[in-house]
Protein backbone atom coordinates (compact mmCIF):
# COMPACT_ATOMS: atom_id res chain seq x y z
CA UNK A 1 0.00 0.00 0.00
CA UNK A 2 2.70 2.78 0.47
CA UNK A 3 4.46 1.83 -2.53
CA UNK A 4 0.89 2.96 -4.49
CA UNK A 5 0.71 5.49 -2.68
CA UNK A 6 4.09 6.97 -2.83
CA UNK A 7 3.86 5.81 -6.76
CA UNK A 8 0.25 8.67 -6.93
CA UNK A 9 2.02 11.36 -4.95
CA UNK A 10 5.24 11.12 -7.46
CA UNK A 11 2.88 11.18 -10.50
CA UNK A 12 1.03 13.94 -8.94
CA UNK A 13 4.66 15.86 -8.85
CA UNK A 14 5.70 14.83 -12.08
CA UNK A 15 2.33 16.42 -13.57
CA UNK A 16 2.90 19.59 -12.18
CA UNK A 17 6.70 19.68 -13.00
CA UNK A 18 7.27 22.89 -15.52
CA UNK A 19 3.75 24.72 -14.33
CA UNK A 20 3.91 28.32 -13.23
CA UNK A 21 1.10 30.30 -12.18
CA UNK A 22 -2.53 29.97 -13.06
CA UNK A 23 -4.10 28.49 -16.31
CA UNK A 24 -6.27 30.94 -18.20
CA UNK A 25 -7.25 31.34 -21.77
CA UNK A 26 -5.29 33.81 -23.58
CA UNK A 27 -7.11 37.10 -25.04
CA UNK A 28 -3.92 37.79 -27.17
CA UNK A 29 -4.97 37.83 -31.57
CA UNK A 30 -2.03 35.61 -32.21
CA UNK A 31 -3.18 32.76 -29.65
CA UNK A 32 -6.65 32.72 -31.76
CA UNK A 33 -5.81 29.95 -34.01
CA UNK A 34 -3.66 27.88 -31.83
CA UNK A 35 -5.31 24.25 -30.77
CA UNK A 36 -6.87 23.97 -27.74
CA UNK A 37 -6.06 20.78 -25.22
CA UNK A 38 -9.31 18.92 -26.78
CA UNK A 39 -8.10 19.35 -30.63
CA UNK A 40 -4.34 18.50 -29.78
CA UNK A 41 -5.24 15.30 -28.10
CA UNK A 42 -8.11 14.09 -30.55
CA UNK A 43 -6.64 16.51 -34.19
CA UNK A 44 -9.26 15.87 -37.21
CA UNK A 45 -8.20 16.30 -40.80
CA UNK A 46 -8.81 19.54 -42.61
CA UNK A 47 -11.65 19.03 -44.70
CA UNK A 48 -9.73 19.65 -48.08
CA UNK A 49 -7.46 16.65 -46.58
CA UNK A 50 -7.27 13.89 -49.24
CA UNK A 51 -7.35 10.26 -48.39
CA UNK A 52 -4.35 8.11 -48.88
CA UNK A 53 -4.29 5.71 -51.83
CA UNK A 54 -4.93 2.24 -51.62
CA UNK A 55 -1.95 0.08 -50.59
CA UNK A 56 -0.49 -1.55 -53.49
CA UNK A 57 -1.22 -6.03 -52.51
CA UNK A 58 1.88 -7.40 -53.70
CA UNK A 59 1.59 -11.68 -54.21
CA UNK A 60 3.76 -13.54 -52.39
CA UNK A 61 7.33 -14.20 -53.72
CA UNK A 62 8.48 -18.18 -53.01
CA UNK A 63 11.16 -18.87 -50.90
CA UNK A 64 14.55 -19.44 -52.18
CA UNK A 65 15.42 -23.13 -52.88
CA UNK A 66 19.15 -22.89 -52.70
CA UNK A 67 21.61 -20.31 -50.87
CA UNK A 68 23.26 -17.20 -51.93
CA UNK A 69 26.88 -17.74 -53.00
CA UNK A 70 29.23 -16.12 -50.58
CA UNK A 71 31.42 -13.32 -52.39
CA UNK A 72 34.86 -14.22 -52.61
CA UNK A 73 37.69 -11.92 -52.00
Amino acid sequence: MPKILGAALLALLAAACGQKGDLYYSKDPAARNRASLGQALRPSMPASATPAPEAQVLPPVAPATQPLPLPSN
